[in-house]
């Protein structure tokens, strides 16, 4: 766990400054959240395991799942749902799935996007599928400070705002797949 705790403290810092360089993410600047017409027809909620990993218990995972969840909840507008939560093997170097996101009413999710990725030190951030869902998603890879392996996807559409970071002491498989998973299992319809 002193791995994943570590790379915890270093995803906070690295969430408050700037992108690692080369990173290509945009540049729009902030814009308005999409004025409430209908109410989204989808929510978000934090199931109890994911990826076969349970909710962390530590406070400075779950920590790290929440700094982003402020800036994600503007982005809605008056936000219908939120969640921002940590996973976690549980070994000492164990691997960590953060989640955040944000349910409401999106009316750019290409600048939302754009805005929800670029706190992480991500490289190469490219155009992924963003599955059944639809909306944009994007993904790109970087290294924590303490040189733990990070992949970040991110996705926006009409109602939802996402990002899902992976980290790890090992060198990383593509997470497309297991980000398409979160997205799935996050997204629920609303009652």
């Amino acid at each position: 766990m002193t791995i994943s705790l570590l790379a915890a403290a270093l995803l906070l810092a690295a969430a408050c400054t700037s992108p690692a360089p080369g990173t290509d993410v945009g540049s729009s600047a902030s814009a308005p959240p999409a004025s409430a017409s209908a109410p989204p027809s989808r929510k978000l909620s934090a199931p109890t395991t994911l990826l076969g990993f349970p909710k962390t218990t530590s406070r400075v995972l779950y920590g790290a799942a929440i700094q982003q969840l402020e800036q994600l909840k503007r982005e809605v507008g008056q936000a219908t749902s939120a969640i921002g939560e940590a996973y976690e093997d549980g070994t000492p170097d164990g691997d960590v799935v953060f989640v955040s996101g944000a349910s409401g009413s999106i009316a750019d999710p290409a600048g939302v996007l754009e805005r929800a990725l670029r706190p992480y030190r991500i490289t190469k951030v490219a155009s992924v599928d963003a599955g059944a869902l639809g909306g944009e998603a994007r993904c790109g890879r970087g290294r924590t400070e303490d040189g733990s392996y990070l992949t970040t996807c991110g996705w926006a559409d009409r109602e939802t705002v996402g990002v899902v970071s992976f980290t790890s002491s090992r060198p990383q498989t593509d997470h497309t797949a297991d980000f398409l998973t979160v997205r799935d299992l996050v997204s629920r319809p609303t009652d």
